[in-house]
């Protein structure tokens, strides 16, 4: 059975820069960054060609600080530490949760 989605859209993470898996890795450049969860977290599909496979982690669209969104898997994400700032209003490419 695949594993479940453990983050939730605009989630506040910290992108490991070591320790990750081999499936859908940061870029470079994101590695070490805070991001948010992005809304357009894959979909599960299950009965498909496009079902995860069992012990294949999620993948998960983040946003990071810099505005770049990209496909990252779960084994490279970590819940941000306290006291991390919050997430740059401007760099979110999707309205509010008050105004959905």
């Amino acid at each position: 059975m695949p594993r479940k989605h453990i983050y939730e859209v605009e989630q506040r993470v910290l992108i490991k820069t070591r320790d990750g898996g081999a499936h859908f890795p940061p870029s470079e450049g994101s590695k070490g960054a805070l991001g948010v969860i992005a809304p357009q977290l894959f979909q599960e599909w299950p009965g498909t060609f496009l079902e995860r496979e069992e012990g294949v982690p999620p993948e998960y669209y983040v946003t990071v600080d810099s505005g770049v969104t990209e496909v990252i898997s779960e084994d490279w994400l970590e819940p941000a530490p306290p006291g991390s700032p919050p997430a740059p209003e401007q760099d979110k490419p999707w309205p509010d949760s008050a105004q959905r």
